[in-house]
């Protein structure tokens, strides 16, 4: 009992001494913090306060080391400035000294002019040299510029001259597509027009020809008429096809010179047909009752030997003999000339000349001896004409005449305006 007693007072003292000392232990911790608040604070501000000290102490070093190094400068320049003035010093004095010791002598002076006469010299020739030096440096640029220049103008006038072809090419190549494009408008219209009168010229010639055939009762003198109505649709379906194609012209202008000359023979046959219907002794016969204004037929020696005649009708005979010959002459040699000029031309042959027209060429002769026969084959014709022209007036044979030969003038012209125009 006594010892639980005494523990309990002591549980009770140990209790109370350690609540104590809890309390104050609470209290100290309390007080901690804003203590250590305030020391955290006045560590931060030192810490700022050091290092702005050290920056600006950082920043006046920068500031010494800069003015120590201007100042180093200045002084070594003041001492060099020092020291090239020494040496004008001693040099002055040297030259002071010659002459207050009285040792410059002439020789001296001769010397000394001599040496600077030597020394400009040598500066003289040096500043030449180098004058001389930079005008052949200059010379050689201007040359080498000069050649550069030139070789860039000559570089740009071929470049220009090549554009200024090609532009001229292409705009002639441009003209040539245009006027081949109008030109073969053109002809196209051409072939039109003249297509629509050869279609015209051989529907009425066909007309004719169907005229006769439906009324043919007098076949001797219908097939001379028929034979004459066909040149219209010969003649302009050639000269229609010499315009279409170019090229092949002359052999279509052979065809026509060829139904030409038959044509002319063919036409004096209608008139003695026409007369005599088939029968040559009545066309001698009504010749005959001419006889007062006939004419002796043409002889080649009939000056030297004149014929005489026994009677009209052998007079009539021997006339109309002559017309025939004179018509069928322009048979054979129209023919002739024609193919024979047209092979020349193949050939480019002209003989000593150089062209067609040209008298020393082969051509300029065939178309003499053409133009003789046409004359002759004409004399023919109106010799005829002029003695029986009041027996075919009847039929109007002169107007007829006239259109065969307007046909072949105006075929024959037509196609030279052509040939001018290049188109044929």
């Amino acid at each position: 009992m006594g010892k639980d007693g005494e523990s309990t007072g002591l549980f009770k003292r140990s209790t109370g001494k350690y609540g104590a000392s809890d309390d104050n232990k609470s209290a100290s911790d309390a007080t901690k913090p804003e203590t250590s608040t305030k020391k955290a604070r006045g560590s931060n501000w030192f810490q700022i306060t050091l290092l702005v000290f050290l920056g600006l102490i950082g920043a006046f070093m920068i500031y010494y080391n800069k003015q120590l190094t201007t100042i180093e400068k200045e002084l070594n320049a003041d001492e060099n400035r020092i020291n090239k003035l020494e040496d004008v010093i001693h040099q002055q004095g040297e030259i002071i000294a010659h002459f207050t010791n009285n040792t410059v002598t002439n020789e001296d002076i001769m010397k000394s002019v001599h040496k600077l006469n030597s020394t400009l010299y040598q500066q003289a020739n040096a500043v030449n040299q180098r004058m001389d030096d930079q005008a052949s440096n200059i010379s050689s640029r201007l040359s080498n510029t000069e050649n550069r220049m030139n070789s860039i103008i000559a570089k740009a006038q071929k470049q220009i001259h090549e554009e200024v072809i090609s532009v001229k090419s292409k705009v002639d190549a441009y003209v040539a597509v245009t006027q081949d494009q109008f030109s073969t408008e053109n002809h196209f219209m051409l072939y039109q027009v003249a297509g629509t009168f050869v279609l015209v010229g051989c529907l009425v010639s066909f007309w004719h020809m169907s005229s006769h055939l439906r009324d043919f009762h007098e076949p001797f003198v219908q097939r001379k008429i028929l034979a004459i109505l066909w040149m219209c649709p010969i003649y302009s379906v050639t000269s229609w096809l010499g315009l279409v194609f170019s090229d092949q012209a002359e052999y279509f202008g052979i065809v026509k010179d060829f139904y030409e000359a038959y044509v002319i023979y063919t036409f004096l046959s209608f008139l003695i047909a026409v007369l005599g219907r088939g029968n040559r002794k009545a066309v001698v016969d009504l010749l005959a009752k001419h006889a007062d204004h006939l004419q002796p037929p043409i002889k080649f020696c009939g000056y030297c030997y004149p014929v005489e005649y026994e009677n009209d009708r052998d007079l009539a005979n021997a006339v109309l003999l002559q017309c025939q010959l004179f018509a069928m002459q322009f048979v054979f040699f129209k023919p002739f000339t024609s193919v024979t000029t047209f092979v020349l031309n193949k050939a480019n042959y002209y003989g000593a000349g150089t062209s067609a027209t040209d008298y020393r060429s082969p051509q300029f002769y065939l178309m003499i001896i053409q133009n003789i026969s046409v004359f002759v084959a004409f004399t023919g014709l109106l010799k005829f004409y002029h003695a029986v022209a009041d027996d075919l007036a009847w039929c109007r044979p002169y107007p007829k005449f006239l259109t065969i030969k307007g046909v072949v003038f105006m075929t024959f012209w037509q196609v030279r305006s052509y040939s001018k125009n290049g188109n044929v």
